[in-house]
């Protein structure tokens, strides 16, 4: 059955494409005109990406109860009739999850809860921080005093204690939260919930839609790992669905990155508690460089890892059998073969009287060339988001600068804009560069193994990384001393602040952005 292996537009007569274009010209040629040609040509073709006369079979399933418990529903394959009545009769499909059943389900749940939880878990805690930080100041919130021996003022601690838990319990609740206040979440498709499981006829009929499904979804999320192009339905899907939509609606969510994601965000939080003891004996600066460079060693070779799989994913597409695919079921095989079949004739890709196997071999062809490029496009070219360099930065320096603001309320307005000028930068550029700056070298030299990738490794580390971030940091605290008595040295460390996070945020993002919206 269908969920043993995954999970109203084309385009006639193409204009040339721009080079990001290319990767998917062939293949929506092929599936976007086709499919409406054989519309009107080729009635069995029309049932394959159409409901009409079977309405009831688009159904869709709310968010909310695909992430509930954990993501139960992903533990096993196998459905019944309770979960089938976890989906509902629909008009359209707001996102289709793509994915592989033998993916454990804890990470299947984390991708997608950093995928669709993240933003507004992150608003809430740096918010909710932020009100701590401000009611320290005006008296509001107690807030427990840390006596800092080698700084002439005293360290709250609230922040740093509750920050990064409060964002994981948001990131995984927060769904459940929403649900009970009556916003279920978009409707997705889930092959177990939105295809009967138990009834045979209804899941054959709702089988032969997974085109329909696929046209009638704004958007395809891909919870890819290393065997998800190995798998025949979700080869079909990605093909299927960059055939009649556009490659930026498609997102790529690398189930290994939200894993990194998460445990280097927890690193960062002890590192943050660290503190609050190593302080009494050592300069805060010896600690936050000793630190980095732990973090960024750590970091480094998680991402390398990543650098590597995504360089690796061309070749793999480039070698794509659909007969060699693994397939839980072989009825299921036979049946997305004949799919493939009908679709290739319905464009005269091969000609109506051709076998099975000419036209399996000519989708191998289109997929082979065309596919490598466009999923690698949807990958985009950053392991993370500035969003998430900056969700690194809140655990590192933000919430320890908070825990600073709620004891500033007696200091001049000059120096309290300073300090506030700082941190900004601290925040907003210096670590977020930090990660970037580790992730751009962690993703050279990969052909290098042994000693030579270490070498290189610590080597990237110290004068790649360190370096600049030592040299920003002297920057920025001598502009900081300098703007107590000077007003240039204000302006100067503004402009440093924004310039320094617009370039960090557009080298961060902007090109992912643009790969995605072709």
């Amino acid at each position: 059955m269908l969920c043993s292996e995954s999970s109203d537009s084309g385009q006639d007569g193409m204009s040339p494409a721009p080079p990001m274009m290319q990767c998917r010209t062939s293949l929506e040629q092929v599936f976007g005109s086709g499919i409406r040609y054989a519309a009107e040509a080729e009635g069995a073709t029309l049932e394959l990406v159409s409901f009409r006369g079977s309405e009831a079979l688009l159904r869709g399933t709310r968010l909310s109860k695909v992430l509930q418990g954990g993501g139960r529903i992903f533990a096993t394959s196998a459905g019944s009739s309770a979960t089938f009545g976890l989906s509902e009769v629909v008009d359209r499909i707001d996102v289709f999850l793509s994915h592989n059943w033998s993916v454990h389900r804890l990470k299947k749940f984390i991708a997608l809860t950093c995928y669709f939880s993240f933003d507004v878990a992150a608003s809430i805690t740096i918010s909710l921080a932020s009100l701590i930080g401000l009611g320290t100041w005006f008296g509001v919130v107690p807030s427990p005093a840390y006596p800092k021996v080698l700084a002439p003022y005293p360290c709250g601690v609230l922040c740093r204690v509750l920050g990064v838990p409060l964002f994981f319990l948001l990131l995984f609740f927060t769904r459940d939260i929403l649900a009970r206040l009556g916003h279920a979440g978009p409707h997705v498709f889930l092959d177990k919930t939105c295809i009967h499981q138990v009834d045979l006829d209804i899941q054959r009929q709702g089988i032969l839609k997974l085109g329909a499904f696929i046209r009638k979804s704004e958007q395809m999320v891909v919870l890819y790992s290393d065997i998800y192009m190995l798998k025949l339905w979700t080869v079909y899907e990605v093909a299927s669905f960059l055939a009649i939509h556009p490659i930026r609606s498609m997102k790529v969510v690398p189930v290994s990155q939200s894993i990194v994601f998460c445990i280097c965000l927890v690193f960062l939080y002890f590192y943050s508690l660290a503190t609050l003891i190593l302080q009494i004996y050592v300069s805060y600066s010896y600690i936050a460089f000793l630190t980095a460079f732990i973090a960024g060693a750590f970091h480094s070779v998680g991402l390398r890892q990543w650098s590597r799989d995504r360089a690796a994913i061309q070749s793999r597409l480039g070698n794509v059998s659909v007969r060699n695919c693994v397939c839980f079921a072989e009825a299921d095989r036979a049946l997305v073969c004949r799919n493939i079949a009908a679709l290739m004739k319905a464009r005269r890709v091969v000609h109506m009287d051709a076998t099975q196997d000419e036209a399996l071999d000519a989708f191998e062809v289109l997929v082979r060339t065309d596919l490598p490029s466009a999923f690698v496009s949807a990958l985009g070219t950053r392991a993370f988001k500035y969003k998430q360099y900056l969700m690194f930065a809140f655990a590192a320096q933000g919430c320890l600068s908070l825990d600073y603001l709620g004891y500033q309320a007696n200091l001049p307005y000059r120096s309290l804009l300073t300090f506030a000028l700082l941190e900004f930068a601290l925040v907003f550029v210096q670590w977020p560069m930090s990660f970037l700056l580790v992730e751009l070298m962690s993703s050279c030299c990969l052909h290098w193994h042994g000693w030579r990738e270490r070498i290189w490794l610590l080597g990237s580390l110290i004068f790649f990384v360190l370096a600049p971030n030592f040299l920003a940091f002297l920057t920025f605290t001598t502009l900081k001393e300098m703007a107590n008595e000077s007003d240039w040295a204000v302006v100067a460390l503004c402009e440093l602040d924004m310039l320094g996070s617009l370039a960090i945020f557009f080298t961060a993002s902007d090109r992912q952005r643009r790969d995605s919206s072709m």
